[in-house]
Formats: C-alpha cells, structure tokens, sequence
C-alpha cells in the first residue's frame, strides 16, 4: 500500500512531483539533505515529512556511505575534500578500533594529545589505548568537519551503549598539504556524561 504525500504546500509538493517523488515511499529514498536543497522544499516541509515518516515506521535514506554498526549523522560530506574525508575515515577507524584502516591514514611518528589526560606517540601505543578502552557505541554525530590547508577539525557526540555521551572536539595536523597527506598529529577535548551503567 503506497500513502500520499503529506500537506507540505503546494510549491514543496510541486517540487517533489518535478523530480518523481509521489508518495511517501518515494520520500525515504532520499536524504532529508538532497531534498532540502530542492528548490521549493524548506526546513517546514522537511520536518513534516520526517514526522510523517515517523508515524509510518520509516525514516529519510542515510546519508553517508559509511558501513558502521552504529547510527552514523551530521556533517558527512567530503565533496572534493580529502582531508575531510580522511578525517572522518580515522574517526571511524578509531571507534570501530581498526587497525588496518588506522595505519593505512598515520604517519610513522603520529602523536595523541587528550588535552589534560595524557599524550601517546606512535600508533602501537595509540592502538593499544583504542583496544584498552572498547565500548560500544550506539551513535555518532559528527556536527562540524573543516579542513584547511594542512589543519583540520572534527567535532559532535558520541552516545555509548553504557548511557555515556561524549562530546569530542579533535585538532588534526598532517603531515603536508597534499590530498593524500598522514595524519601527524591530533589534539583531541573530552568531556563525558557518565551515563547509568
């Protein structure tokens, strides 16, 4: 059974019509991202979809390309921009504890600072506090990635299993300017809301 689009208004319907979309099932194709930059299709329209969908038992498309075990959110795009991307892969690398990806993105040298906790150099002594400190984790949302030059920055929540959320903010440093550059160094902040375990 399809279901009709909700009362969006007549231009964001329009719009929606324009590219295809005529029923709700059409709408969880899409990531709220790609239809929200349609023209005619504002925040409004976008919110009642979302709680449409909601009420249905369905949800927008995910809008990433990353295979996690964790519901992955936020500000994923890499467009044209390596060093974001390469951001995100360590992030990633680094919850999922793994240690292939990890060592294919480091330099030989690579340096750990968690402001006010400890500093690691190498990644052997990295890797070891990754696998030391595993918890799952049941979501992640990346709120702000930047690059620029040879600097880059990351920063959202992270929401474990146990109840704790930890907000994170990471200082990237790599190694040159160029696109397939290592990581040489991340300062990272932490603070933590202990949650019920």
């Amino acid at each position: 059974m399809t279901m009709n689009l909700p009362k969006i208004g007549k231009p964001a319907t329009n719009a929606l019509h324009h590219i295809g979309i005529q029923t709700l099932e059409d709408v969880a194709e899409y990531d709220r991202t790609t239809l929200l930059a349609i023209h005619g299709v504002g925040p409004k329209a976008i919110d009642i979809l979302e709680d449409t969908l909601n009420q249905h038992g369905m949800n927008f498309k995910r809008n990433n390309e990353f295979d996690v075990p964790f519901h992955l959110t936020g500000d994923l795009k890499c467009d044209n921009a390596p060093k974001r991307r390469a951001m995100l892969d360590f992030f990633i690398g680094s919850a999922l504890v793994d240690k292939e990806k990890l060592q294919a993105l480091v330099a030989e040298d690579f340096k750990w600072e968690v402001v006010n906790a400890f500093q690691l150099v190498g990644f052997d002594a990295f890797y070891k506090e990754l696998e030391d400190h595993i918890e799952p984790i049941v979501s992640i949302d990346v709120k702000m990635n930047i690059s620029h030059g040879k600097y880059g920055a990351l920063h959202g929540t992270q929401i474990l299993e146990n109840g704790t959320t930890m907000y994170f903010a990471d200082m990237f440093e790599f190694t040159s300017h160029r696109k397939d550059a290592k990581v040489k160094s991340i300062t990272s902040y932490i603070i933590m809301n202990e949650g019920a375990s």
